[in-house]
């Protein structure tokens, strides 16, 4: 008879040692599944996460005299760990075709001037962001959005609207033509509180906000004031930020931001580092549980193995009769244990979301690899278990055990 014939006949036979290793299983790849579906649900929420912190390092100029390249820009994209860089760029330019706001009477050029500002991204990284400044009409500048974004009280004395054309020039004549995407107004309305004799260039209302598209028609070598890089891995930050020390050496400052980050990936490293020991804790637990079992059951088997082996079978084949029976109740426990994981997987979210950040970003599904992970480290516990008690049976003479067992 083969011995997966015997296999599954020994199983019929004994259905209470059966259905009792089946419980023990059934538990212990429960507790495998469900800190599996943990583990690998807090993974994917911390990714899903590093996209919506918005971690970056600001690398801003210490002086006038070294502003940032956009060779130093070049080279800053090609570093692995960017994910998006915002140049900011500020130069002061004259109103070619409109006139400036001011109560100043002077006749200098900080009195005919504006101050221009470039951005990839006005929405991230400015006074915007910041909410000191809101969009009264039209959009923001981004990075498939070009154009100008300028302040209501220069648009209303200038009559313009948003889709008109103003056209900005340098001390040199250079000038450029750029349409009018959106239109501003601080947010407590403090242009009306700045003194009379505040000069054009620094009055809020002159502060025309540009794409860097348009910034770099205007000035041919465009150099920027500061830079916001953004970075995929925020547990990396400091890396990143040892490359562009690098790059800029000491003619820039930097500065990080991951504030939000460190926030909401707190509570997510505690539930991982729990899951984590659960898991351990588990899987030791399971392993000596099921030996143990194991053991009780085959030592009760130690005559039947030796008459098998005094009649020719191999070891081989009887240690493949022993892992087909522990397998075949295996995979019913696997089946098991998922039906358990599917039924109670909101219930495992409800254990452990205790904030409302964790709760957006994890939810706890039963998926294909989570069935995959308990395939594989409950696997693992019935092949340790099931050599560490067949093993010593088949190392043991045959008439050794049969003398044993008569005495």
């Amino acid at each position: 008879m083969k011995f997966y014939q015997l296999g599954f006949r020994y199983l019929q036979r004994k259905k209470g040692k059966t259905i009792l290793l089946l419980i023990v299983l059934i538990l212990v790849n429960s507790m495998i599944l469900g800190t599996s579906m943990i583990l690998r649900t807090t993974n994917e929420s911390k990714q899903a996460m590093q996209e919506k912190t918005n971690s970056k390092i600001v690398a801003e100029i210490t002086s006038k005299d070294s502003k940032i390249t956009e060779n130093e820009v070049n080279k800053i994209e090609t570093l692995e760990d960017v994910s998006a860089i915002n140049r900011i760029g500020r130069q002061d330019v004259f109103p070619a075709s409109f006139a400036p706001v001011t109560l100043n009477t002077s006749t200098n050029e900080e009195n005919l001037k504006i101050a221009l500002l470039s951005y990839d991204d006005l929405e991230k990284d400015s006074p915007f962001s910041e909410m000191q400044y809101r969009l009264s009409s039209g959009d923001y500048i981004k990075h498939e959005k070009k154009g100008a974004v300028i302040n209501a009280n220069l648009a209303n004395q200038n009559e313009l609207k948003v889709g008109d054309t103003i056209e900005l020039s340098t001390e040199n004549g250079t000038k450029v033509s750029v349409q009018i995407i959106g239109i501003f107004m601080s947010a407590g309305n403090v242009e009306k509180d700045q003194p009379t004799e505040t000069t054009a260039v620094n009055r809020i209302e002159n502060q025309v906000f540009i794409d860097n598209s348009t910034y770099k028609e205007l000035f041919k070598e465009a150099e920027f004031e500061k830079l916001c890089v953004y970075s995929k891995r925020p547990e990396k930050l400091d890396v990143l930020e040892t490359s562009l020390q690098k790059i800029f050496g000491n003619d820039v400052e930097l500065s990080t931001s991951d504030t939000l980050y460190q926030q909401m990936s707190a509570p997510l490293e505690q539930i991982s580092k729990v899951a984590n020991l659960m898991l351990v804790l588990t899987l030791v637990t399971g392993t000596v549980v099921v030996s143990l079992l194991l053991c009780m059951w085959m030592r009760t088997r130690q005559k039947e193995v030796a008459i098998f082996m005094s009649l020719g079978k191999t070891k081989s084949e009887i240690f493949l009769q022993t892992l087909l029976e522990a397998g075949s109740v295996f995979t019913l426990s696997v089946l098991g244990a998922t039906a358990i994981g599917k039924l109670f997987s909101g219930v495992l979210q409800n254990v452990i979301t205790g904030s409302e950040t964790v709760t957006e970003n994890l939810k706890v599904v039963l998926q294909i690899q989570d069935i995959g992970m308990l395939f594989l480290l409950g696997g693992a516990v019935i092949l340790v278990a099931l050599c560490c008690s067949i093993l010593p049976i088949l190392r043991a003479n045959p008439k050794d055990i049969l003398a044993k067992m008569e005495g």
